[in-house]
């Protein structure tokens, strides 16, 4: 009886240095991608940290005021 060692190693989905592109097709910057998703999750904070002061600091309305932010923004 012989046991043979599996490799349960996950192969990777992009291999490093492979161009990215947009879903028009465009190349796209990971630096670009990073820093618009960056400012992207920054505003929809600071919009539903100002929904939550002004709704009176009501707490448990966290989600909702994340969705609304987002809505908010059109995101």
């Amino acid at each position: 009886m012989s046991k043979e060692r599996v490799s349960n190693q996950a192969t990777p989905a992009m291999a490093v240095g492979t161009p990215r592109t947009s879903s028009t097709g465009e190349k796209a910057s990971p630096a670009g991608q990073a820093s618009k998703g960056a400012w992207t999750h920054d505003r929809i904070a600071q919009l539903a940290y100002e929904l939550y002061e002004k709704r009176g600091r009501q707490e448990g309305r966290a989600l909702e005021d994340w969705l609304n932010a987002e809505r908010n923004l059109g995101v």
